[in-house]
């Protein structure tokens, strides 16, 4: 696995959070009744830590990539 196909998971990773904070901020929009409104506030916070935690391998790449060139620069 090369450090490109590690920031590109932790790239998609972003975008699968981020598509499941729209789906959920939708759900809100268009909430009926408190129930349906809960569950999708509940739901964000899932999302929230799937983007935090791909942000760390992101930044976790970058950090491997810079200490590879430090070591061969």
């Amino acid at each position: 696995m090369t450090i490109d196909s590690i920031a590109a998971l932790g790239q998609l990773g972003i975008q699968k959070g981020v598509q499941g904070v729209r789906t959920s901020a939708s759900q809100i929009a268009s909430a009926g009744t408190t129930t349906d409104m809960t569950a999708a506030l509940v739901a964000l916070k899932p999302q929230e830590l799937q983007v935090a935690a791909s942000a760390k391998v992101i930044e976790a790449a970058d950090d491997m990539l810079g200490a590879l060139l430090d070591t061969f620069a």
